[in-house]
């Protein structure tokens, strides 16, 4: 009996694991799980659609960073197991099926420290495809309005950004006009159940008066996400007197 090294299509790969049952509150949770893991205490998220009607979405936190090894492993489909055991992350697949559920280009940019450069790592599916090879794409000249965003929340600091290009599957896209009002309330009506989604779920980090975890701030389009307990933890409970 010999061994043959099987080397599964990235084409179809990359295609089919885009259909692992993500919504978008759920990938975006996944991404935050990553900020949370890597000692963020700010994450702020901006979904935006642009002049043309494209969608962005662009998620940048104050974390420990990530040199080009670090960058490379974190965008590696099954990743490195990471050394803590109580780390949110536990397959090394989240990152890009959560991100590539919605978009077909997924870019990291990251940082170790203020006086290193900026790095960007990319997964474009069509160049993928194109070339039919695992080709993920390096640059120490990252995407623009990404290094903005990264400065504005981990100025002179380390840190990473999680963006979305070449978004396909967040909003119709047979919007007789990409930017106008439906297509605008619509990702605005996503936009508000992300909200939700996150003042529910990291509700405990987003509070200050649960010991249970650090504290981490979490911004969305600007504005802050208030923590919103489900289980009204605290609140004494009423109950009505019985008359006759």
């Amino acid at each position: 009996m010999s061994d043959i090294e099987s080397i599964p299509d990235p084409g179809r790969t990359m295609e089919g694991l885009r259909d692992t049952g993500y919504n978008f509150e759920t990938a975006v949770a996944d991404l935050l799980d990553n900020s949370i893991a890597a000692e963020a205490s700010k994450i702020d998220i901006s979904v935006i659609r642009d002049f043309r009607g494209y969608i962005r979405l662009s998620i940048a936190d104050d974390g420990c960073g990530m040199d080009h090894d670090g960058l490379v492993q974190a965008m590696q489909y099954g990743s490195p197991e990471r050394p803590d055991p109580a780390s949110l992350g536990k397959f090394g697949l989240g990152l890009k099926t959560a991100s590539t559920a919605f978009c077909r280009r997924l870019s990291l940019l990251s940082r170790r420290s203020s006086d290193v450069c900026t790095l960007m790592a990319t997964w474009d599916l069509d160049h993928v495809i194109e070339q039919k090879k695992w080709l993920l794409q390096m640059s120490d000249e990252p995407d623009k309005e990404g290094l903005r965003h990264l400065d504005e929340v981990a100025p002179g600091a380390s840190g990473t950004v999680v963006l979305w290009t070449k978004v396909d599957r967040l909003t119709r896209d047979d919007y007789q006009n990409p930017t106008g009002s439906p297509a605008r309330r619509a990702l605005e009506k996503r936009c508000n159940e992300l909200k939700e989604h996150i003042a529910m779920t990291y509700q405990r980090f987003l509070d200050n008066s649960d010991n249970r975890a650090r504290n981490i701030e979490i911004k969305l389009n600007g504005q802050t996400v208030e923590p919103w307990d489900p289980f009204q933890i605290g609140l004494s409970e009423l109950i009505a007197e019985e008359s006759v």
